[in-house]
C-alpha cells in the first residue's frame, strides 16, 4: 500500500521523519515520529480490510471508547483516503513486557494485565469479537486472499490446508463465557511504566470475546518464549479449571491472521 496520507495528517506530521515499525505481522503500516519532545505513531490499514479487525477506524473507535476504562494511547487524529484508513496516536509511556527478562516477573505482569482487561465492563460495549464474528472475518479473509500465508498447519493432525482449518473451526466453535478481551495480549502490546502502571496498545482486535482468548495467547507466549512450566504456572495461578479445548480453538483461529 503506498503511503498516501490524508491532508490533515500530512499537516500534523509536517517535516518529521517517519520511522517504520517492523514489529507485528498485520497488514497495517505503522510509523513512529517525533514532534518536539513528544513521540507519536501513525497507523494505516488498506481499505480492503475495513470489514475486519485490521481496520484502523475500528481501532480508533475502540481507543476512544476505552479512554477512562483502560490505559490506552491517546487518539490524536483519524482520517481516510480512497486507499487507506489512518490514525495518529500519542505514544504510551514505559517499556514493553518483551523487555522484562525474567519469567516470574512477566507472569506477574501478565496476570495483572489480564485482570485489568477483563475488569472492563461489557454491559455497554459495542465491539464484538466473539467466535462467530471472528469466523465470519476469517471467511472474508480467505475469500479475498488476505489470510496469513506464513501459517504452520502441520502441528494439528488431519489439517493440511487453510480450508481444512476453516471447516474445523466452524465445527468446533465453543460455548463462550464473554468478557472484555484485548484480542492480542502479547508481550509487545503491554507496556509497564516507571510506577508499574500498565498501558495497552494495538487494540484493533479488542471487544467482547471468550474469557479464554487472552489466556490462550498468554499461555502460548510463555510456553514458546520461556518454558512449559512457566505456562503451566500461569494457568495454575488463575484459580480456575483449565479449558484446553478453548485454548486450542483460539490458537488455531489465530493461525490464519
Amino acid at each position: 500500500m503506498p503511503l498516501l496520507l490524508p491532508s490533515s495528517m500530512s499537516r500534523f506530521i509536517g517535516s518529521a521523519r517517519l520511522i517504520r515499525d517492523t514489529i507485528g505481522e498485520s497488514p497495517c503500516q505503522v510509523f513512529r515520529f517525533n514532534r518536539g519532545r513528544e513521540c507519536f505513531f501513525l497507523k494505516c490499514s488498506p481499505v480492503i480490510h475495513a470489514p475486519t479487525t485490521y481496520s484502523v477506524e475500528r481501532e480508533a473507535a475502540l481507543v476512544q471508547w476505552l479512554a477512562g476504562r483502560l490505559n490506552v494511547p491517546e487518539l490524536v487524529l483519524v482520517d481516510r483516503t480512497d486507499v487507506a484508513e489512518c490514525m495518529i496516536t500519542r505514544a504510551v509511556p514505559g517499556r514493553p513486557l518483551s523487555s522484562v527478562s525474567t519469567a516470574p516477573r512477566q507472569l506477574d505482569l501478565f496476570h495483572e494485565a489480564l485482570r485489568q482487561v477483563q475488569a472492563v465492563s461489557i454491559a455497554d460495549c459495542p465491539f464484538d469479537v466473539s467466535a462467530a464474528v471472528r469466523l465470519r472475518e476469517l471467511d472474508y479473509l480467505l475469500a479475498h486472499g488476505l489470510a496469513a500465508d506464513d501459517h504452520d498447519l502441520r502441528q494439528w493432525p488431519g489439517i493440511t490446508t487453510p480450508a481444512d482449518l476453516q471447516r474445523h473451526l466452524h465445527a468446533t466453535m465453543p460455548v463462550e463465557d464473554l468478557v472484555f478481551s484485548h484480542g492480542d495480549l502479547g508481550d509487545s502490546n503491554v507496556f509497564v511504566d516507571a510506577r508499574d502502571a500498565l498501558h495497552f496498545i494495538d487494540m484493533g482486535r479488542a471487544g467482547k470475546a471468550d474469557r479464554w482468548l487472552d489466556i490462550a495467547f498468554i499461555h502460548r507466549h510463555l510456553r514458546e518464549e520461556h518454558s512449559s512450566s512457566s505456562a503451566a504456572n500461569f494457568l495454575l495461578a488463575l484459580g480456575r479449571p483449565d479449558a484446553p479445548a478453548k485454548r486450542l480453538f483460539h490458537e488455531q483461529l489465530d493461525e490464519l491472521f
